[in-house]
């Protein structure tokens, strides 16, 4: 459903990942969210260290997610086939009482949230499992998500400022390569 890895160098990124943020143009999207405009290139030296971690360790994280799903990505014929790419990323600041609606990425494979700062206080991430089932999980600074594109998700209205994301997308690339 969901794996959530450390990046083994957050505290090295992180300030520089936050003036990042702090340099790009944003707009307000659903929820009073500040969101960035939507990359597919890494755009510095940290971003393009983080994506080179997340994609040297995304073919265990989906084995894992994949595990007991009946996935013909699972099936022994396709072991060759684990290929995936970053293919979307953008930036995600929340201000007190800011929320991002319930959604998916489908068509995607997986996505993922690595989480530069998180404010003590700052709402659970949470998974819609069933229309009346949800999990929450509670990040902390230097985690990474990474979850099923096609499960619809949200984060309530927070009552701190300050949680800083990357939100992105991961394409599976099969048999194409990358």
């Amino acid at each position: 459903m969901i794996e959530i890895l450390e990046c083994p160098f957050s505290n090295e990124i992180k300030g520089d990942l936050i003036r990042w943020f702090e340099l790009q143009k944003t707009k307000e999207v659903s929820g009073y969210t500040l969101q960035t405009k939507e990359y597919n290139e890494p755009n510095t030296p940290e971003i393009k260290k983080l994506f080179d971690w997340i994609e040297s360790v995304i073919v265990e994280v989906v084995d894992k997610l994949s595990n007991g799903s009946n996935s013909l990505y699972s099936n022994l014929n396709r072991w060759q086939n684990k290929n995936f790419k970053i293919d979307a990323y953008w930036g995600l600041y929340y201000n007190s009482n800011s929320y991002v609606t319930p959604h998916s990425h489908f068509p995607h494979a997986v996505s993922f949230g690595y989480y530069i700062n998180v404010p003590e206080g700052s709402s659970p991430f949470t998974l819609i499992i069933k229309e009346d089932e949800n999990k929450n999980y509670f990040p902390q600074e230097g985690q990474l998500f990474v979850f099923d594109s096609s499960i619809k998700h949200t984060v309530n209205p927070t009552p701190v400022a300050g949680r800083t994301v990357i939100a992105g997308d991961i394409a599976y690339l099969s048999r194409f390569g990358n």
